[in-house]
């Protein structure tokens, strides 16, 4: 039998370092708002030709082919299939395909996204013996191992569920709460622009647990204010009022930008100067940021020359769309059933 799996990526609104154990349980408000968006992930798995693990990602001419899943966790670019195959333990030998539709290091959380697609697929192999919230537990332990830093939780939420969501996180676990966003209208407002340099998601969120711990002031206020602008941002999706949603996010980047420094970066900040004078009302970079990718606020007939002063500045322009569901799964099986 032959799966194929594919999961949407995200932006993050605000509250994106909030989701990080222990922030979270030291503060009083502690939210993340974030939207699923079509930039897919995706895995195709077959049987193997072989005896052998196949690992490929399409349309790259490297592919890494090992007698034992043992072997694939240690050899770059396959350890997250190579560690996901070790803890489902297919029966018989596969072979993956593996696709991102996102920029790398775009600070999309593609790499989480591309964990559950591989997991979702796996699960579905293996029998479904996964629930989604035990999905997301699974890849968020993997993404640990690999990395060998702290991870949050936010990244895996969108590509399992899709849509707009608050996500909640407190003591006794996590509550995700779906929240309604004309996609239409939110696209028009909000513009997605790509930097070209590469988000340091690890470092960074360790510099901003490690001021926080150590009660650097502005670091904790700055989370703080983080937490309570994404409340504040759930309130105003609620409402349908993009206008304060605008501001909001602009709010919320203050804040980031005061958690570390490495949260910025010169060539964040002259995209980001450069899209405000061409008519970009606030801007927040997504993710950890260092890098990746902004998510612009666009005023009415200002779209067009955002997104040129964008381009102008080193950057890009990304379409997308937002996506109303997460990981979906297709089955070909080659008897019929």
């Amino acid at each position: 039998m032959s799966i194929r799996a594919h999961a949407p990526t995200r932006i993050d609104l605000a509250g994106g370092t909030v989701d990080l154990w222990p922030l979270y349980l030291l503060i009083d408000e502690a939210a993340t708002v974030n939207i699923a968006i079509d930039l897919y992930t995706e895995v195709e798995i077959d049987p193997s030709p072989d005896d052998a693990w196949h690992v490929r990602t399409r349309g790259s001419d490297r592919e890494v082919c090992t007698a034992s899943i043992e072997e694939l966790i240690h050899v770059e670019g396959a350890e997250i299939a190579g560690r996901l195959l070790a803890f489902f333990a297919p029966e018989r030998p596969l072979s993956l395909t593996t696709h991102s539709q996102a920029p790398p290091q775009a600070g999309l959380g593609a790499s989480s996204s591309l964990g559950i697609s591989i997991a979702g697929a796996l699960n579905g192999i293996t029998g479904f013996r996964y629930g989604a919230d035990a999905l997301i537990d699974i890849v968020k332990q993997v993404e640990v191992e690999l990395l060998r830093t702290m991870t949050g939780a936010q990244d895996h939420y969108p590509p399992v569920f899709g849509g707009a969501a608050c996500l909640w996180w407190g003591k006794l676990g996590h509550r995700r709460e779906p929240v309604p966003v004309d996609p239409e209208r939110f696209r028009e407002r909000f513009l997605l622009a790509y930097s070209h340099q590469p988000h340091r998601s690890g470092a960074t969120n360790w510099e901003v647990v490690k001021r926080f711990i150590e009660d650097d002031r502005q670091t904790v206020a700055a989370v703080e204010r983080s937490g309570r602008t994404a409340v504040a941002i759930r309130d105003a999706l609620v409402a349908a009022d993009l206008d304060s949603v605008a501001e909001l996010i602009g709010d919320d980047w203050q804040a980031r930008r005061e958690m570390a420094p490495a949260v910025s970066s010169p060539e964040l900040e002259e995209i980001i100067a450069a899209a405000r004078e061409g008519g970009a009302s606030a801007a927040r970079v997504c993710g950890a940021g260092g890098g990746g990718c902004m998510i612009l606020a666009v005023p009415d007939g200002k779209r067009a020359s955002v997104a040129a002063s964008v381009v102008e500045a080193g950057g890009s322009v990304l379409e997308y769309n937002l996506a109303p569901r997460g990981l979906e799964l297709i089955f070909d099986d080659p008897r019929g059933t």
